[in-house]
């Protein structure tokens, strides 16, 4: 194998250079479009959202004296209403980041943030981890181990939220992404929980903390 002449060992270098600088100045975007600031409101909802039917389901299992009494028009209901609810938060979740997106420039648009953050090489992070998720869970409510349900969804939130943070380096998405993973892992750990409990603790206070590190982080820089 031929030796490297000086001339392309210097061209290689500028074109390391040339490629850090285009990720530094994708991440800052990446990054000013993934501010806490942006989706703290929508983590509060979330976070009690989740408390609050995880309370609902509670209340009704004491009444009634166990999850499978429950009668099926009321389970229904709840179900019908946690759809709704779901629904409500992803569109305010779209205004949100279609709001993010517009301080940077008026034409950006959230498909057009999708299909660039979401590249190649990312969507090949996220789609086995989605699938991976949603085939465990469905393999645990095949076999009537539901209570592993939660606490798998939390270690995919855990890994995506990692990520996500790692990429950006805001730490809320940090905090909020150790909080899902230790708790999941915890959860798995220890076996069959109280399933309202687990996913207070679990999904409803980790998406707390990101809400509560948001405003945090907002009232730290503007002092």
């Amino acid at each position: 194998m031929n030796a490297m002449t000086d001339s392309q060992v210097d061209k290689l270098l500028e074109d390391i250079s040339s490629i850090k600088n285009t990720i530094s100045r994708n991440r800052e975007a990446v990054r000013l479009i993934l501010l806490p600031v942006h989706f703290r409101l929508l983590y509060l909802l979330v976070g009690l959202s989740v408390i609050g039917f995880s309370l609902a389901f509670h209340l009704l299992m004491r009444h009634h004296g166990s999850f499978e009494a429950i009668p099926a028009i009321t389970k229904t209901a709840v179900y019908t209403a946690i759809v709704m609810v779901w629904i409500l938060l992803g569109w305010i979740k779209w205004l949100k980041l279609a709001e993010s997106l517009s301080k940077i420039d008026k034409r950006f648009t959230v498909p057009y943030f999708l299909q660039e953050f979401f590249s190649f090489r990312i969507v090949h992070v996220y789609l086995p981890l989605l699938v991976l998720v949603i085939c465990i869970c469905t393999v645990f409510v095949q076999h009537n181990v539901d209570f592993y349900v939660i606490p798998t969804i939390a270690v995919g939130l855990g890994l995506v939220h990692n990520f996500i943070g790692s990429v950006t380096q805001l730490r809320q998405w940090l905090i909020s992404g150790y909080w899902f993973l230790v708790t999941g892992l915890f959860l798995l750990a220890t076996g069959s929980m109280y399933a309202p409990l687990a996913a207070s603790l679990s999904l409803g206070i980790g998406a707390l903390l990101f809400a509560v590190s948001g405003w945090a982080s907002k009232a730290s820089s503007e002092e």
